[in-house]
């Protein structure tokens, strides 16, 4: 019986002493974690040679945390090391003095291991025969730089030309009227939201901007009133007011919010993000919209002997803010813009046959696809503390082309003469005729228009100055978006050449229908009318469209030809800490 006395005792005394290690263990890493994350800190993208010892500051965190982790300020744990190194690709700690190369006067570190030691003495030393017990642990901290960025943005060049297409493009989006002036567009650009405002003032029922980024199924109408209250903190009743007639124009769409603003894990820069109030309500609707083609019948485009433009806008891919460290990507929005044309009938003279040509009436249907760019975040320039821009590198993903495809009622008489008259002759084997021949052509001259897709691009090391970036877009591109148009136009009838056969009182009128393109009458005919109707009827049209439509519609979602608008998301962190192990 004493026997299993003594042996449970004795386990007794192990549990007891082994929960008392167990504890100082826990203490010891939370003392560890707390002295790497400030000590990472006191990096501040500096060499080892310039850090120099970070034992002191090292000794001093300790010292400031010994009550929280549970320490006696009188027999404090040692700081038994601080290595500066890296994170390799896998995320495990680096020492910087074991790279290759490796000179702490050129070295720049980004990450601290701390390694803490304590003692703690065993209640029952008598019985385990050991007086006390070592609990070692140790933590990495680094410290990243993050930023947020989009790629486009409806705040830049916000002249009236961008402000009439918002109104029609926002009613078809909205799925109601949308009539907001240039100020009041204007006045929407010129405000902003913070994330940590939304998440204080909005009333989304959440506590962190972690919660606000992972909302799901949020009501537009919410989120627009959430900005509402916090513009109205801030003083911006107008905007506010704005906000607050737009959400009862909205049906009942709900988005995530990781769909207008997405953050990698532990961002820090998310939490200091703010989002232009233009680009929440635009961005929530193309949100809200993605993946379904919108009718939008009248655009307000003036063309020339066109009637009303109507169009269909496809939101492909909605555009959105991103924040993370190097290493981030975004892309532009990617929309698909089919526009319907009537032509009405008209008169076309052909100076080159001399004659005039009766074009009838039609529709035409021109295709765009804006779409888009992508971007990767590849450092945030932080020389004194505090970001001083942001550098991207950009590459195409698929950018714009166009497409057109209508036919056109052709009539024309034409009276040859000179060359071409001296090619019917050749063609009928005359060297004269009694009578005059002439021309008679009542078609559909189908046209098939298009300009391919930009070629691809590869820039690197586009920076972004700050503050300037947040309002004003660095670009690389031409600032078109489409290439030039090139129209093959195809006639799908014959022409008729009606000559006069036999004497001059006892022949009489034949026809011939010339259909091989080859042949010289045909070609020499044809190319002047269909010349003339692209030089004077589809290049202008085209051109116009671009200049009234696709160009403003570009410049709102960022495009270029071979490049894009990136925008700077205030505020870039410089050395965020972070604990990794």
């Amino acid at each position: 019986m004493s026997l299993i006395l003594v042996v449970l005792l004795l386990i007794a005394g192990f549990a007891v002493d082994l929960g008392v290690q167990r504890v100082a263990r826990t203490d010891a890493q939370s003392l560890a974690d707390v002295v790497a994350l400030d000590l990472v800190r006191d990096l501040e993208g500096r060499t080892v040679a310039q850090i120099g010892s970070l034992q002191p500051a090292a000794d001093a965190s300790r010292d400031r945390n010994l009550d929280v982790a549970g320490f006696d300020p009188d027999d404090p744990p040692e700081i038994t090391s601080i290595e500066l190194g890296e994170l390799d690709d896998l995320g495990a700690f680096v020492a910087g003095s074991t790279t290759a190369g490796y000179d702490p006067q050129t070295y720049v570190p980004t990450a601290v291991r701390v390694g803490v030691n304590t003692d703690v003495g065993f209640a029952f030393a008598g019985i385990t025969g050991d007086d006390e017990g070592e609990a070692n642990r140790r933590a990495v901290a680094t410290a990243d730089e993050s930023a947020c960025f989009r790629l486009g943005s409806f705040i830049a060049s916000l002249d009236s030309r961008q402000s009439a297409l918002l109104n029609p493009i926002l009613s078809a989006l909205f799925g109601s009227t949308v009539s907001l002036t240039a100020v009041g567009y204007q006045g929407l650009a010129a405000a902003d939201v913070s994330l940590l405002d939304l998440v204080d003032v909005g009333g989304l029922n959440v506590g962190s901007v972690d919660q606000l980024l992972a909302l799901d199924n949020v009501s537009a109408a919410d989120l627009f009133l959430a900005a509402a209250n916090v513009l109205d903190q801030q003083g911006n009743a107008a905007q506010a007011d704005i906000l607050r007639a737009l959400a009862l124009k909205l049906p009942t769409p709900t988005i995530d919010i990781a769909e207008l603003i997405e953050a990698a894990p532990g961002s820090q820069a998310a939490l200091d993000a703010s989002i232009n109030v233009l680009d929440l309500v635009t961005g929530t609707v193309l949100v809200a919209n993605e993946d379904h083609a919108v009718a939008i019948p009248n655009l307000g485009i003036s063309v020339p002997g066109v009637g009303n433009v109507a169009a269909t806008l496809t939101v492909i891919e909605s555009p959105r803010t991103m924040c993370g460290p190097v290493g981030t990507t975004n892309e532009t929005a990617q929309v698909r813009l089919t526009a319907s044309i009537h032509l009405s009938s008209r008169l076309l003279s052909v100076p080159a046959l001399g004659t005039s040509v009766e074009l009838k009436e039609t529709d035409l249907t021109l295709s765009f696809d804006l779409g888009k760019a992508i971007a990767e975040l590849t450092d945030v320039n932080c020389p004194s503390g505090e970001a001083e821009s942001i550098t991207v590198d950009l590459r195409s993903g698929v950018l714009g082309s166009i497409s057109l495809a209508g036919s056109l009622g052709v009539k024309a008489r034409v009276d040859p003469v000179g060359s071409l008259l001296n090619s019917i002759l050749s063609l009928l084997n005359l060297g004269s005729l009694l009578k005059p021949p002439y021309l008679t052509l009542d078609s559909s001259v189908s046209l098939a228009a298009g300009a391919p897709p930009a070629t691809t691009y590869d820039k690197t090391g586009l920076v972004v100055p700050l503050p300037e970036g947040y309002e004003t877009p660095t670009g690389s591109g031409t600032g078109d978006v489409l290439q030039p148009l090139s129209v093959t136009p195809v006639v799908n009838t014959d022409l008729v050449l009606h000559y006069w056969e036999g004497l001059l009182l006892l022949g009489q009128w034949k026809e011939r229908h010339l259909t091989d393109p080859l042949n010289t009458v045909f070609n020499n005919v044809l190319s002047p009318i269909t010349s003339t109707i692209v030089s004077s009827i589809l290049n202008p049209l085209v051109q116009a469209l671009q200049d009234q439509l696709v160009k403003p519609l570009a410049d709102l979602l960022g495009l270029q030809l071979g490049g894009a608008d990136v925008f700077a998301v205030p505020t870039p962190t410089c050395g965020a800490p972070r604990l990794v192990g």
